[in-house]
């Protein structure tokens, strides 16, 4: 498990499973990363989420 800075209770709703890049669970599982074709969005803040941010940031730019 990883933690992320998430600024607000927003959550994507009805995301084909294909595009389900990544989940998170608080309270309810709702999907925080989302990709379709050669876009990637995530619900949280990566620039604030320390070290695995900064691992998701270098994933994101690495792929």
């Amino acid at each position: 498990d990883y933690d992320f800075y998430f600024d607000h209770s927003y959550a994507a709703q009805n995301v084909p499973s294909d595009n389900i890049a990544g989940e998170t669970s608080h309270g309810s599982r709702f999907p925080s990363v989302i990709k379709k074709n050669n876009i990637l969005a995530s619900q949280f803040h990566p620039e604030k989420s320390q070290a695995n941010g900064l691992n998701f940031l270098k994933y994101f730019l690495e792929s």
